[in-house]
């Protein structure tokens, strides 16, 4: 077994959440949902507002990958990021709340910009939506990278989202051919659904590379295969992959493991806030998998977790105990 579970390469943001009305949404003019690209500008405009009408409901160090890693960190498991932020108290809080559980922090700070920051808006359906600045996270270069902990980790993990900029998008390729000439598992997640629309060249240079286990939602596996249907996705997915996992929130999840598909519908629950439940699945279904349950197993252990972090605010729990409690279930 390898020293390490999982080395994550992902933008390292922190998370600023809002309530806010369907109606001031709209005049946003964001896709319900989904994530879009901000600029510093327009990110400091509206997060002044939004913080001087409603103040923020929660903010924590996010970023996909680096979520997921967070919580397979208090499920007690040896994982490590890189990500880059600025030296500034944002930044420094980001590299700190990583380190008090645990993690194996590769944070690249630099002495100029500003660590990038997601404005995460919460309406009254219960849906996230993101508007992101990317800040210095978008300079991730390969000389951030560690091959050392390439070569002592188990699976290499690749968020969609570094297809965005240039510089991240090709950190992502380097990283997976490394990954691949030294025969270290690849995991990648697709992100969102308006990444892989407005990406979707880059995002296939990415799965040309060829996967161990590919995550994404329903909407995610529909665009990137320019299909309607789970048959359909899966079948152009598995081009890519042995392994295809596909969550379609109250529907559960479908899982293609070796020519085969499992879908397990999912508890119900009454949601408070949706961000992070798609993180959160995939910790616990590589928890799942790591303490060799079957797919079925693991599935209904995803959805749990998931369904348990969407009925509070944010990404993340508040306490180790909350963590052990979930970990207690498998």
């Amino acid at each position: 077994m390898k020293e390490i579970f999982i080395y994550g390469i992902g933008n390292a943001l922190v998370d600023s959440e809002y309530i806010i009305s369907e109606d001031e949404l709209k005049q946003l003019n964001l896709k319900k949902g989904c994530m879009e690209l901000n600029d510093i500008q327009n990110h400091n405009r509206i997060n002044n507002e939004l913080k001087k009408k409603y103040g923020v409901v929660k903010m924590m160090p996010g970023g996909s990958v680096a979520n997921s890693l967070y919580a397979l960190a208090q499920f007690g498991e040896n994982v490590s990021f890189t990500g880059r932020v600025s030296k500034d108290n944002v930044g420094a809080t980001f590299e700190e709340s990583l380190k008090f559980v645990g993690m194996q922090s590769a944070i690249k700070q630099v002495e100029t910009g500003t660590t990038g920051e997601c404005i995460v808006l919460i309406t009254p359906d219960h849906e996230r939506t993101m508007y992101t600045y990317l800040g210095v996270s978008s300079d991730l270069s390969k000389e951030d990278i560690s091959k050392d902990v390439i070569f002592k980790s188990e699976y290499l993990l690749i968020e969609g989202y570094l297809v965005t900029s240039d510089s991240t998008n090709s950190v992502a390729k380097y990283c997976l051919d490394v990954a691949s000439e030294n025969n270290i598992k690849k995991i990648i997640t697709l992100s969102d659904p308006n990444v892989v629309s407005f990406f979707k060249d880059n995002m296939m240079e990415l799965i040309n590379k060829s996967f161990d286990i590919i995550f994404c939602n329903q909407q995610e596996a529909y665009n990137i295969s320019s299909s309607d249907n789970i048959n359909d996705s899966i079948k152009f997915l598995s081009n890519y992959s042995n392994e295809i996992v596909i969550t379609s929130g109250n529907k559960g999840a479908y899982v293609y493991y070796d020519t085969k598909i499992t879908h397990v519908i999912s508890e119900s629950v009454t949601p408070v806030d949706l961000t992070g439940a798609g993180d959160m699945f995939l910790a616990a279904y590589l928890l799942s998998k790591r303490n060799n349950k079957t797919i079925t197993e693991s599935i209904k252990f995803a959805n749990k977790c998931a369904g348990r972090i969407i009925q509070k605010y944010g990404a993340k729990y508040d306490s180790e105990e909350e963590y052990a409690q979930l970990k207690s279930d498998l």
